[in-house]
């Protein structure tokens, strides 16, 4: 029984040893093995490396291309799944068949593998059936061409890395506390549009109106800095109880934040620190978590020095602002029913684990994951979709304070 670094000296051994290899593997990444293949290319013999999922490095791939034995099935059809490596030695033969695929994960130490090394004579029924099997796979397999199979592989490889990274992290999503209203994760599109269609306190149209209008903004300007401040104090949701509003509309929908002090004068007179924050969250596309976490770092520092600190109620607002179909901004008469019915407490809900108990939620929930519908109104809806979640959850009888 072969596990973590024991197989990759037994199959690195072999390699060397051998008069000759054949593989058969799901997925190939730089490694320690593959190093000792290379050098030992005079003796490759037939290699099948599969791609399904878009697992396989293409940087691999490329190295073996030189080497006419190495060949590749593309990422379509029945799903290539096997771990066979067979050699041919001196006296019989050796193989080395289990979990190990040709992976800097598998023959790096950072999986927890197994697999079994098995030696013999030429006539062993196993090593008959394993060249066989080897190949048969390489008979249907392909040449690893860099024009007919590289570039489209590898343009796609590139467009789910990002994809398969987020598998790496569990996220410990709960259900909503006792007394809460259902999560969100429960609700279907469906439930989701006619639950926001219904807001009981604003006008559901009047909340499109102000987040397709704080779209234009970020649109129109390069940074948020470059705004006049009387649109800086519509994105911010600064606006006084008796001063006029952009557009005639009625920004403090989603959360006044005229009581913040420091954050309403640095939107007013220095707003280049939350102008930078706001750079790291692109207009379009996927946000990740590393640039969210940019964002938290830049907008923490234009508060330095400050007696009051930016917290999760300014800055959420600033996000669902500039990306309401990833944010939803808390405010005083929300937190209590977002925090509840993600299974949190409010109380503890801060900009430091608002990503993972807000925004992780809400990319798991039905109506979140939806397509986006055909029909103008759904695709309004479905455009400014987390933010909207203000008019399910909003209950001004709640005054739970800001942090």
């Amino acid at each position: 029984m072969l596990t973590d670094t024991e197989a990759t000296r037994a199959v690195v051994r072999l390699v060397r040893e051998c008069l000759r290899f054949d593989v058969a593997v799901a997925w190939a990444g730089p490694n320690p093995a593959v190093e000792a293949m290379l050098e030992a290319h005079p003796k490759l013999g037939r290699v099948v490396i599969g791609t399904h999922m878009y697992q396989t490095d293409p940087k691999v791939l490329r190295r073996f291309i030189p080497h006419v034995g190495a060949r590749c099935l593309p990422p379509d059809g029945r799903l290539f799944h096997p771990k066979v490596y067979l050699f041919k030695m001196a006296k019989g033969f050796a193989a080395v068949v289990g979990s190990h695929n040709l992976t800097g994960g598998a023959f790096g130490g950072r999986n927890i593998e197994v697999s079994v090394l098995l030696e013999g004579s030429a006539d062993d029924e196993v090593f008959v059936d394993l060249t066989s099997f080897v190949k048969s796979s390489w008979a249907v397999a392909e040449t690893i061409d860099e024009d007919d199979f590289l570039f489209p592989y590898e343009t796609q490889y590139r467009i789910n890395k990002a994809k398969r990274s987020a598998l790496d992290k569990f996220h410990r999503l709960k259900k909503p506390r006792k007394g809460a209203k259902t999560s969100p994760m429960d609700v279907s599109w469906a439930s989701f549009t006619a639950a926001v269609k219904k807001d009981g306190h604003h006008d559901f149209v009047g909340r499109l109106e102000i987040l397709e209008r704080a779209s234009v903004l970020f649109k129109e300007h390069r940074s948020f800095s470059a705004m006049s401040q009387y649109e800086r104090k519509a994105i911010a949701g600064t606006y006084g109880t008796k001063e006029s509003q952009l557009d005639g509309l009625n920004w403090a929908w989603f959360g006044t934040m005229f009581g913040q002090g420091d954050f309403k004068n640095l939107v007013n007179e220095s707003p280049e620190l939350l102008s930078s924050a706001l750079q790291n969250i692109p207009l379009e596309g996927d946000v990740s978590e590393a640039q969210f976490d940019a964002f938290v770092h830049d907008f923490d520092l234009a508060f330095q020095g400050k007696a009051h600190k930016g917290g999760v109620a300014t800055a959420s607002r600033l996000l669902a602002m500039k990306r309401p179909d990833f944010f939803v901004g808390l405010n005083n008469a929300n937190r209590v029913g977002i925090s509840e019915a993600f299974g949190t407490a409010p109380t503890t809900l801060n900009l430091g684990n608002y990503w993972e108990r807000v925004v992780i939620p809400v990319q798991n929930s039905p109506w979140w994951l939806h397509s986006r519908p055909r029909d103008v109104l759904g695709g309004r809806i479905w455009d400014n979709r987390a933010a909207l979640m203000d008019s399910i959850y909003y209950d001004p009888s709640i005054h739970q304070a800001a942090a």
